[in-house]
């Protein structure tokens, strides 16, 4: 027992020190002085307040009534609906501007929490698992997309599903079942689409692996009864969790505009092409120059520190275990989709489910974690062979050197000769006021050439702190050595690719204007409802997100779009005057002002009187939907069709109490089944009478 009390204390520290580094290598975001830019709260932000919201108010959010005129919430797969953790914080402090960002820090520590629980399991050496972790979190991939919320909440869940599916091929147990199937559906709940793809073929590659070089003595038949029974264990246990999220898409799907295959030429866009790779040894060399690098700035940094970069190219010229030749082949597999071009169109065309994968960027996430681990088995090797600096990578460090060198003479001639440089502009930035002020003049000053120079004089001091620590053998000092090279890297590329100008406190304040909970709407023409300015905008996204009111007078950027919806707002639509901006969000045909009283609504249930003066149409503005019903006090009925894409629900003359709502009973069922065996799973475990979180006793060695 004090053996396990003294270990829990170690890794509290362990998780403490993790924490301190997220804290300062994203100190724009972490201390709030910066709101995360563009997509995290124009895109991903709006659907998990609006589940908060509707939660506060009593309500489940199946229905969204205010993007775009309404979309089934649980067909969102961007906002991360089926998650837990989703749901947690909805449910509890509610979703704002800074517990949202709390939960994106979150997620960054969870990955490197992953990382270092997997490569104690590989029995690496402590320093090592430090490295490796602090690489991963801090990585360029998380750099690059602070702003894709889906993207890194995969990111910290998949070394996670590495460490129990490892366990489980290894050791066939009930804990390891559940570990991994509770592990998968958090990924799977919480991940960008691509990713989730990705993932599959991933860990059925590394399925593979362990078939054919684990256990070489035994037949096919008996390795085929060994992992059978426990895969087809696991396979049922994540169907069940799963069932809310498969049976809610499949009912998605058939609406969505992005639910087929993409054109081939929508599947080529943002790679990380062969130029942004100069990131693995100059990162912030890429947040310049949007011709040379012909992709966006979020898929461009692939950096995960000098030292891993170091024994990684060492790896490729020494003797590999088992384990390094599949990270290997696999990352390599994965960094050519990435790079899109050829070897994406090939995967388009042969491989499935791939060419449903628009942004090619992400597919690096596999590669990166793939070279982190053959980098930290091959120090972990130098670590415990007692090597020395000589030899390859000797070698490898002048050839970094060599690179430097030429990084900083390629920047500062070109910079001078060019007088396109912060050198000739600095007065100009310290003469402004106001920390983010005089940051965007910063950031405006500093030319391609800049970048160059200024990271290659960085790395360089870095590079030699590495040479001096290898000679030495001090790993306490390599270890720091990466830690400060990672937040380094963090803090000169956040203002380019992860933060806006605007404080937290400032979006939080225009988040304060939206009315508390699920208000009933006001009968007012659409055309009227409130908007934000355009600054207001680019902080948070449409207004018609926030103001609880139903209707937009146009199309709001979002990535979820329903097919009928998307026809409404072609030109044609508009031409044919299908729309009716000039009504409230429910209204009668026959025109007559005041003959709507509303009792009671909420996303997906609407209750009123209507006085009609003929037999008429009641019409709903919400996208016309599957599981829509009307009750007129005598029968209930599907709603109908009107015009492009609404609803209607016929009356005749004369005084009626209806009620409109919005009923997926089977999905509701699945979702129920889902919680059920959510709930059923985390107590099974605790009762299992868990170890420490980090139990020496399971490790196991890197690989066959």
């Amino acid at each position: 027992m004090q053996f396990y009390a003294n270990s829990n204390r170690q890794h509290l520290k362990t998780i403490l020190f993790f924490l301190i580094i997220v804290f300062i290598a994203f100190l724009p975001v972490s201390s709030f002085l910066f709101s995360l830019k563009n997509d995290a709260f124009t895109g991903y932000f709006p659907p998990k307040f609006f589940m908060s919201q509707s939660i506060y108010a009593g309500h489940l959010p199946l229905w969204n009534p205010y993007i775009n005129f309404g979309i089934p919430q649980y067909g969102d797969m961007s906002g991360g609906y089926w998650s837990p953790v989703t749901w947690l914080i909805a449910a509890t402090v509610g979703y704002n501007a800074y517990t949202f960002t709390i939960e994106l820090l979150l997620y960054i520590l969870l990955g490197g929490i992953g990382i270092y629980k997997l490569t104690g399991a590989w029995q690496l050496v402590k320093n090592v698992r430090v490295i490796a972790a602090v690489s991963f979190m801090c990585c360029g991939f998380t750099v690059g997309h602070l702003q894709h919320f889906n993207w890194l909440s995969a990111a910290a869940f998949l070394p996670w599903c590495f460490w129990s599916y490892h366990n489980l091929l290894q050791q066939k147990s009930l804990k390891n079942i559940l570990f991994s199937a509770l592990f998968f559906y958090l990924l799977l709940s919480s991940a960008h689409p691509g990713i989730s793809i990705s993932a599959v073929y991933f860990f059925g590659a590394y399925f593979i692996f362990n078939f054919f070089n684990k256990n070489k003595d035994w037949s096919i038949g008996l390795k085929c009864r060994n992992y059978g029974l426990s895969h087809l264990a696991l396979i049922a246990i994540l169907c069940l969790l799963s069932a809310g999220m498969i049976y809610g898409y499949m009912d998605f799907i058939p609406h969505f505009v992005r639910g087929e295959k993409i054109t081939l030429a929508d599947s080529l866009l943002s790679p990380a092409n062969a130029q942004s790779w100069i990131s693995s040894i100059l990162p912030f060399a890429t947040v310049k120059n949007n011709a040379f690098y012909n992709t966006d700035i979020s898929m461009r940094n692939s950096y995960f520190s000098l030292v891993l970069l170091l024994f990684f190219i060492s790896s490729l010229f020494t003797k590999k275990t088992a384990l390094q030749k599949f990270l290997l082949f696999t990352g390599l597999c994965f960094l050519l989709l990435a790079s899109g071009g050829i070897f994406k169109t090939i995967a388009y065309k042969f491989i499935p489910f791939i060419g449903y994968v628009r942004l090619n960027g992400e597919f690096r996430i596999f590669a990166m974690l793939s070279f982190i681990l053959v980098a930290s088995i091959e120090l972990d090797a130098f670590i415990k062979d007692k090597k020395s600096f000589s030899k390859s990578i000797k070698w490898m460090y002048y050839f970094i050197e060599i690179i430097l060198f030429v990084a900083i003479i390629f920047g500062l001639s070109n910079a001078v000769s060019n007088k396109d440089s912060i050198i000739y502009n600095i007065s100009n930035v310290t003469g402004i006021e106001g920390l983010s002020q005089k940051l965007k003049a910063l950031i405006e000053a500093l030319s391609f050439y800049d970048t160059f120079w200024i990271q290659g004089i960085i790395q360089l001091f870095i590079l030699w702190g590495i040479k001096y620590a290898l000679k030495i053998s001090d790993w306490d000092l390599l270890k720091k050595i990466v830690v400060a090279d990672m937040i380094i890297a963090c803090l000169l590329n956040i203002p380019f690719t992860g933060v806006g100008k605007a404080s937290l406190a400032e979006v939080q304040s225009i988040l304060n204007k939206s009315p508390k909970g699920i208000p009933i709407p006001k009968l007012i023409p659409i055309q009227q409802n409130d908007s934000l300015s355009t600054d207001e905008k680019l902080m948070v996204g449409d207004w018609s997100f926030y103001n609880k009111q139903i209707g937009t007078k146009e199309e709001a950027s979002y990535p979820i779009t329903l097919k009928n919806m998307r026809a409404y707002f072609e030109k044609d639509a508009i031409t044919k005057k299908e729309n009716h901006l000039d009504k409230a969000f429910i209204f009668t045909e026959d025109s007559v002002e005041n003959n709507i009283k509303i009792h009671f609504f909420s996303p997906q249930k609407i209750e009123l009187t209507v006085n009609s003066n003929a037999a008429t149409n009641l019409v709903l503005q919400q996208n016309y939907y599957p599981h829509w019903f009307y009750f007129n006090g005598k029968l209930k009925k599907e709603v109908d069709k009107y015009g492009i894409n609404f609803m209607s629900v016929p009356i005749e003359k004369g005084m009626h109490k209806i009620i409109i709502s919005f009923e997926p009973i089977q999905i509701k069922k699945a979702m129920l089944l889902s919680l059920a065996v959510f709930i059923f799973c985390c107590l099974w475990l605790f009762f299992l009478n868990l170890k420490p979180i980090f139990p020496s006793s399971q490790r196991q060695s890197p690989g066959p």
